[in-house]
């Protein structure tokens, strides 16, 4: 993956309401509280989180939970921001087929980025709560990683998004992220409409020109 997106990434994940930089006692301490606020999130989702529990949880105080995150959101926030990191180096390993068209190689990561997300879907719920909440950089992170899912598929860090087609099926994605959270059983049909959108965005042309097989 390339450097700017993982660094917007890490930017959200690790600089929510943050004043100065931690060192590095700091950063393990926050890193251990993250942990135990994502272990309530996958088992209950966005309303089970309270700052209070959290800190009951972390063994520390609801004022240190605000030091390291501003709010539950900002906390959140930076769960998601984390799990993208690790979603994008879990499809980056994954193997590449050279002979496939490209339109079929991006349907297949987008539908796989669906199933790892349905893996855990009450971390999922309180992801797009938080990110809608309006506190914290919200959903301006994910249109770098739209493209970076794009280049992952394709094997391809230097391809862009010059058409906008990586935005138009991120958001075609973050319709069916939100419609995972609500009906968890339609996954079918969830991952027919993302490899339909990607195959009616990326078939016709290749998505940057000589990078992409026609």
């Amino acid at each position: 993956m390339v450097d700017d997106t993982a660094s917007l990434l890490r930017e959200s994940r690790d600089s929510l309401r943050v004043i100065r930089d931690f060192g590095p006692a700091e950063r393990a301490r926050r890193a251990e509280i993250a942990a135990a606020a994502r272990t309530m999130a996958s088992q209950h989702g966005y309303k089970g989180v309270t700052i209070r529990e959290v800190a009951a949880q972390a063994g520390t105080t609801p004022v240190t939970v605000y030091r390291y995150f501003g709010s539950k959101d900002g906390l959140i926030q930076y769960l998601m921001a984390d799990w993208a990191l690790g979603t994008l180096e879990r499809l980056a390993r994954l193997p590449v087929d050279p002979g496939a068209e490209s339109a079929d190689r991006i349907a297949a990561a987008f539908s796989q980025f669906i199933d790892w997300a349905a893996e855990d879907r009450n971390l999922l719920q309180a992801g797009m709560n938080s990110v809608h909440s309006g506190d914290g950089p919200g959903i301006r992170v994910w249109r770098p990683l739209f493209t970076e899912l794009v280049r992952a598929a394709l094997a391809d860090p230097d391809w862009t998004d010059d058409h906008d087609r990586a935005l138009v099926l991120g958001h075609v994605l973050t319709t069916c992220l939100l419609d995972l959270t609500t009906d968890p059983a339609n996954i079918t049909d969830i991952r027919h409409t993302i490899t339909r959108a990607a195959r009616l965005l990326f078939t016709t042309s290749p998505p940057n020109g000589s990078n992409c097989r026609p």
